[in-house]
């Protein structure tokens, strides 16, 4: 695996893990809003950095040539 390739995979581990964390699959709220909906959409926005982050790394290492 090449290192271009770990900045999305944090984001997606975190939403597929997001129904077995015991501290965000329960009751509560976070800023007005339940648990798992602020866990959900901070991971998906974080795809968008992930993503840069990994377009750059890949055109740092010539990948992005293809």
């Amino acid at each position: 695996m090449r290192s271009y390739h770990l900045p999305p995979i944090i984001p997606v581990i975190a939403l597929v893990l997001m129904p077995f964390l015991p501290f965000v699959n329960s009751t509560g709220l976070w800023l007005g809003l339940p648990k798992m909906l602020v866990w959900g959409a901070f991971w998906c926005l974080m795809f968008t950095p992930a993503l840069l982050l990994s377009e750059r790394l890949m055109a740092r290492a010539g990948a992005g040539d293809d």
